[in-house]
């Protein structure tokens, strides 16, 4: 009687744990279907909400402001470049402050972001031309604050006085 008793007891406790199991199977699938129903009327939402946006956008990009704002915005490196290759004081300045060498540039031009320009170094008894002609290029090569690159002078006539041509692009 009492091995009868136990297994009733063990097949009660089976029958238990099945119903505790299937009822919680229940519990948890009814949750996870009302999770999902939250999950997709916050998705819906959401979408209806970038809609919303994405109009917002569109209408604010046929402004004509923001259109040149955008544009603007795209190329401000090649306006920035632009501006930079333009200051045309500046590089006048910039080539005034090297006759400080005791180099005279007679002309200069410029065009597509090159500067070429014709150069004189006065002859002297001591014959120092040379010597500010070479200082002028060697420094000007050096100099990391300067304007310009300095090319190969490529024309050079020592007569009276020492003349060179000189092409410098801008950094």
């Amino acid at each position: 009687m009492i091995q009868s008793s136990d297994k009733q007891i063990r097949k009660s406790n089976i029958l238990i744990t099945w119903y505790v199991f299937f009822l919680a199977s229940i519990a948890l699938t009814a949750w996870l279907f009302f999770y999902n129903s939250h999950i997709v009327n916050n998705i819906e939402e959401l979408w209806t909400e970038i809609s919303q946006m994405d109009t917002s956008i569109a209408k604010l990009q046929e402004n004509k402001s923001i259109q040149v704002y955008n544009l603007l915005i795209e190329n401000k490196k090649v306006i920035s470049n632009l501006e930079k290759k333009s200051k045309i004081n500046d590089f006048i300045y910039h080539i005034r402050s090297l006759e400080t060498y005791g180099i005279a540039f007679k002309w200069f031009n410029y065009n597509d972001w090159v500067i070429t320009m014709q150069a004189l170094a006065s002859f002297d008894p001591n014959s120092l031309a040379s010597n500010r002609v070479s200082m002028f290029i060697k420094n000007y090569r050096e100099d990391k604050k300067s304007m310009f690159n300095l090319d190969f002078v490529n024309t050079f006539n020592w007569f009276d006085a020492i003349t060179f041509g000189v092409t410098l692009k801008l950094k």
